[in-house]
Formats: structure tokens, sequence, C-alpha cells
């Protein structure tokens, strides 16, 4: 095997100093016995944390070479690996390339473990990666690796914003070592999308990578068994000038996957649906819903009808029944018969005792909008299916859009596992240990952090009505300013969110608030940025994946690219100087090293919660935007008998509490806590029940199409 020739720069990039020498993974002994004898999920962390010395003394090699000659190193490695030599025998080498590429383009050094996360990721296991441990250059360590192949490597994020965002943020490091980097954001051509998933890296969101699956599915069904006559090679419209293979992809090799939990759990209760097209439906398409809607509205709950909470279900009773029988029901083309008649009304019932404005959905220029509920963020491009989202807007009083069909669809269970190897990285994950194992067959391993955790979490505080708890939280940031420190509030729901901005704006408080309404979320890299300021007050919607650190005192860089933003298209096509520049005079302008001092000397960010969520996988997200990479920081939860959560208990119970509340006294409210607590988990194990049914409903749908020869994915 020939070498490089090593080549001496006498001026080269200046060092950074090593991070501190904390060994966070115990004696190099103890980890061998790990690697040999552990459980599965010890035994990967202990295998990563012996790479680590192996590591760092290739970085020490690369680092006499020059910018040439370390992306000739990284093309010499790919052609090792092209050649047969096994990925393991070059993980070493290749971490500590991109060690090396990472100091010179981005002036950061992993961490110790932050080179373990990336083997961990590279053996095909989900690690759990706590918030501020730097996801996005941990990827960059297994992404590289994989890429040598040249068989494509998949690096799935949340949003848009994020995967142009990390792949303008990662891309010179992959480009240093001789690797391309493509990026597929919404409305892309066939064209660009295919120049993108033919570079070695490819950043996109779950659902981009998914309908792009779909797509080629449907292009080569219809491409298939055409017959076309004799000349139709010479025809401009002939074979002859068309793509050979009119997919955009090109295989599944290997994904890794960002935030993996909201991909692998939240998302996974919603198949991929791509429908057929939609339009405005006709005044006479529109009369059964506005018909059912009004219906709906006019029906009391266990009278005319049953909700069963825990299974989402609607069943009408014989006085429904009746009432609907004796109301005039449409007639003519577009009616239905009775049984069909009662779904329609069903849906209506769930539109308008399910589904609440600004929290599962919003208007937007007359159109219904589904939020995220786990993320907080808008899905204009989904739509609810089964005639569901023409009950919403119905109960909107909103243009009706004509109920599209299924041309294709598919389960994120049943995409991710077309992948020959998959791993994972997330905040929080280990409550969903065995689901991760039996769906995906993926370990949880759970990262030490570099430094330890200074984070206090406080009990939790109940109070008897919603008005009393929002009483309280402005009282509570009222001594947090006056002690100087930046308080981060989280929300469930739009409404909530807005509802609280109210009362801090009658105390006079400043305050920012990000939420999915289109202003907010067009300066969410700004108010993200700011949030750890001392003094500043923030409320904001689920925080997951919002993909901006909160740096006590301040964030500097994205402040700057807020302002370069509009003039280079990538961040890696600011000139360094012009970048160093304008980040230095922003240090002078917002005194953030100062400003750090003091917020830390203070104690840190308080994080407020004033509701849990349906998973306590989100709470911990929001939890663990408080006292990051070993700052001092701290958190609290307040509840009230009203809270929406707790529905999980039971209508009777739920009446009973929110009852108990309005008539107030003198109590000992916090003693409710546990109800809480109880009601998270049962609409856990409901959520989980619903996505193994999807799963299983999947698995019986293929293997039926299958037996008859037909596409699986394609209706």
């Amino acid at each position: 095997m020939t070498t490089l020739p090593t080549i001496i720069v006498e001026k080269s990039t200046p060092r950074l100093p090593a991070p501190p020498n904390v060994d966070r993974f115990g004696s190099r002994w103890w980890n061998r016995l790990k690697a040999w004898f552990g459980m599965p999920i010890k035994r990967r962390l202990g295998y990563a944390a012996l790479q680590v010395k192996m590591i760092r003394h290739w970085e020490s090699e690369f680092d006499k070479l020059s910018d040439d000659v370390v992306k000739q190193t990284g093309l010499h490695l790919r052609g090792r690996a092209r050649g047969g030599e096994p990925l393991d025998d070059l993980i070493a080498e290749t971490f500590g390339l991109v060690c090396v590429a990472s100091k010179r383009t981005l002036g950061l050094r992993p961490f110790d473990v932050q080179l373990a996360a990336g083997v961990v990721l590279h053996n095909a296991a989900l690690g759990e990666v706590s918030t501020g441990e730097g996801k996005t250059l941990i990827a960059s360590l297994p992404a590289a690796l994989n890429a040598l192949v040249g068989k494509g490597v998949h690096v799935t994020t949340v949003n848009d914003y994020l995967a142009q965002r990390d792949a303008d943020y990662t891309a010179r490091i992959y480009n240093a070592i001789g690797l391309s980097v493509g990026c597929l954001q919404q409305r892309m051509s066939d064209d660009d999308r295919k120049a993108a998933y033919h570079c070695d890296i490819t950043y996109g969101t779950a659902s981009e990578f998914g309908f792009d699956f779909l797509r080629d599915r449907l292009k080569t069904k219809s491409s298939s068994g055409q017959n076309l006559p004799f000349w139709s090679p010479w025809l401009k419209t002939g074979q002859a000038f068309q793509a050979l293979d009119p997919k955009v992809q090109r295989g599944h090799h290997y994904a890794l996957v960002d935030e993996a939990d909201n991909v692998f759990i939240d998302d996974a209760r919603t198949p991929l649906v791509i429908s057929t097209g939609s339009r405005p439906a006709t005044e006479e398409e529109s009369v059964v819903y506005i018909w059912s809607d009004a219906l709906g509205k006019e029906m009391i709950r266990d009278h005319h009808f049953y909700l069963d909470e825990k299974k989402q279900k609607v069943e009408l009773s014989e006085e429904g029944r009746h009432l609907i029988r004796y109301s005039k029901p449409p007639f003519g083309k577009h009616s239905h018969a009775m049984d069909k008649l009662h779904e329609h009304v069903e849906r209506a019932i769930h539109a308008n005792h399910r589904f609440r404005l600004d929290q599962h959905y919003m208007v937007q220029e007359n159109k219904v909008v589904i939020i995220d509920e786990s993320t907080g963020r808008p899905m204009p491009d989904r739509q609810w299916s089964e005639g569901l989202h023409q009950a919403v807007e119905a109960k909107e009083k909103i243009p009706i859009t004509y109920k599209t069909d299924h041309a294709a669809q598919i389960t994120y269970q049943s995409y991710y596992k077309q992948y020959t190897k998959l791993s994972g990285m997330t905040g929080t994950a280990i409550q969903n240990f065995w689901e991760m194992r039996r769906v995906y067959k993926l370990w949880v391993v759970q990262i030490p952090t570099n430094r330890l955790a200074q984070r206090i979490v406080m009990p939790d505080r109940v109070f008897p009505t919603e008005n009393a708890k929002f009483d309280a939280i402005v009282d509570e940031v009222k001594k947090l300013k006056v002690d100087g420190r930046p308080v981060l509030i989280g929300t469930r729901s739009v409404d909530k969110s807005e509802a609280l901005s109210k009362k801090l704006l009658a105390a006079s408080i400043v305050h920012f608030v990000l939420n999915a309404k289109p202003d907010n979320t067009e300066r969410e890299a700004q108010i993200v940025a700011q949030a750890g300021r001392s003094g500043a007050v923030t409320i904001a919607t689920n925080m997951a994946g919002r993909g901006t650190d909160i740096l006590l005192g301040g964030n500097v860089e994205a402040l700057a690219w807020t302002q370069l933003k509009t003039q280079y298209k990538h961040r890696h096509l600011v000139p360094p100087d012009l970048w160093q520049q304008l980040v230095e005079a922003i240090e002078g302008q917002e005194a953030t090293l100062a400003n750090q001092g003091a917020v830390i000397q203070a104690g840190g960010l308080h994080v407020i919660g004033t509701e849990r969520h349906e998973a306590a996988r989100i709470d911990r997200q929001l939890i663990g935007r408080a006292a990051r990479q070993g700052d001092p920081g701290s958190c609290q939860f307040f509840l009230s008998l009203d809270d929406e959560i707790l529905e999980g208990l039971g209508q009777d119970r739920q009446e009973y509490l929110k009852k108990l509340g309005e008539t107030a006294g003198n109590r000992d409210w916090d003693g409710f806590a546990p109800e809480f607590i109880s009601a998270q988990r049962t609409i856990e194990k409901r959520h989980y029940r619903q996505r193994l049914d999807l799963m299983n409903y999947e698995r019986q749908r293929q293997e039926v199409l299958k037996d008859l020869g037909a596409d699986p994915y394609v209706d």
C-alpha cells in the first residue's frame, strides 16, 4: 500500500487550544472490557472510546500537511474504500482528517465525546446527544467516512432551513477532503434534485427523501409497459431524447437522521402520501361538508355522540343518527348514502371538538395550514386525509378544496428500512428505547456530555386555573429579570403563547414571541440568537429542531449571518476576512463576552414550561435548552388543572379536576402534580399503539399487493 508524502508547511493555520483534558469514558482497560463483554449498548460506547486515541494520533499526523495534501489524502482514502478496504479500518484516519479540515475551515476541533459519538453512529446506532453538544459537527464524521465508498449518504434534518444551514456549514469540511455536498429543498426541479443526489453527501428533510422515493416509483410505473411504435426513437419526443433512468434517487446506502425521535416517533403516526392533485371544490361538491359542519356544531357530546379520547374515535348515538336522518341531508349528484353521511358528520365532530385553531392548525391566506405539534412549525404542503382537511375548512368558513385520491404512499418505518445502514441522533430517545430496537433495529446509546451538566430541575408548581398560572409566571419573570437572568418560556400552542404575551405586555415586560406565525418564523434565528442575553425574555412554542443555540450572552455568529444572508446565498461563500471582521464588530457592539460573564454569575438561562406535552421527550427537549455545555441553568414547569394534557386521565376525571380548580380555595395544589405525569404516560401509550397499528397495517398492505404482483407503494 502506497503512502502519501508528508509535507510540513512552515506557515499553516494556527492550532486551536486543545479541549479540556477530562476523561468522560473511564480508563482504557475498562472500555476494552465493555467492548468485549458488555451489553450491546455498552459494547458500542466502549468500542467508540477505544478509537479516540488513534484518531488523535492521525489528527496530529495530518495536521502537518498542507491544504492540498489534505485533499489528496481524502481522495486516497476514497480509493482505498472503493478498492474494498473495510470502513472500520479507515475510522481513525478519516476522522483524524475531518478534525484537521474542521479546524482549518470552521475553527472547531471536535471533542473526544464528539469523536466517540461519530463512531457510534457509523456502527448503525441511535446516539442520544444532549442539546448544545454539536450534533452538526458530529454528523460530518460518519457522513464523510461512509461517503468514501461512493454510494451516497443521506443526512436527514427536520426542516428545509436546517438542511440548508447544515449543508452550508459543513460543506467547507467536506470540500477540504475532496467530497461533494448537495441539499434538497422544496419545489426543486428534477435536474437539481438529481444533481443533489449524485453528490457524495446529500442533506434534506425526511419528507423530501420519502416523497422523492414515491415520485420515482410513479415515474418507473408510468414508463414501464408502454407499446411504442418502431419510429419513436427518431422523433424528438422518442426514447432516444429521454433520460434512460427517470429516477432522481440513486439508491439507499446510508442514512443519518438528525432529531431522530421527531422522524421515527412523532411523524411515524402519519404516512407520506402523494395525491392526484387538489383543486377548489364547486358549490355542489362543498354542500355536504357545509351541511355536516353545521350539524357537528349542533350536536352535544354524550348525547348525540361519544368521543373516545384514548382511541380518538367518534361514535354516533341513536339520538345522533336520528338527528342526521331528519336534518334535511343534501341530495343530488354529490350526495351520499346514509352510512357515508354518518362518516361526514363524524369527521365534522372531529374538526369541531378535537382540532383547535392555532394549536393543531392555523389559517393563512384562506388556507388551512397544519402545525407540527412536536416542533411548532407550519407544514403548508401537508393535508389531512379521508376528508378531514375539508371538514376543518368548512369549520373555518374558508374555500373548500376537492378531496383528492392517493397515488402513492409509504410510512417512515417502511422507507427507512430501505437503507443498508441506518443511524440517528437526538437529545431525547432513551424513553423509547425498546420501540427503536423493535421497529428500526437500532440500539440507543447515551453519549456523555463534554462537561458535567449543572442543570437544576425544580419541582413542578400547580395552580387551579390557567389565569392563576399565567399570573404566577409573570411574577416569576419579574424576579428573574431583576437578577439579570435570561428566561425562555415554552408553550404548547400558538394561542397560548399569544395569551401569555398579552399578560407580559400588561406588566410592561419586553419580550419576543417565536411561534408558527409567518412574521415570527422569519426572525427565528435572530430571536433565538439573542435569547441568552441578560434579562432577555422569549416565548416559544416547542423548541425541537430550532437549530440555533441559545448561547449565554448572545450568539455572535448567528447575528453575523443574519446581516450577510441577503448578500450571500450560502454561509461558506462569505470571505473569511469579511466574516471575522463582522464577528469582531458585533462582539464589540453587543459586548457579548461581558454579558456572558454577567449571565453566568446570575445563574444562567432559566426555562419555564407552561404545560406538560404529550410526550416526556418534548419536555426534555425544552429543558435541554438550559445549562448547555456545562453552563449553569435551571428549569421548572408551571401547570394548571385545566391543562389539555389531563384529557389522558379520561373525561370524567378531567372535568372533576377542572371544576375543582374553578372553585379555588386554599389547597395544596402542588399535590396534584402526579396527575399530570400519569396523564402524559397514558397518552404516550396511546400514540405508541397508533404507531404499531400503522406499521402492522402497512406491512399487511404491502404483503397483499406483492402477492398480487403490484407495486406495494403505488396505489
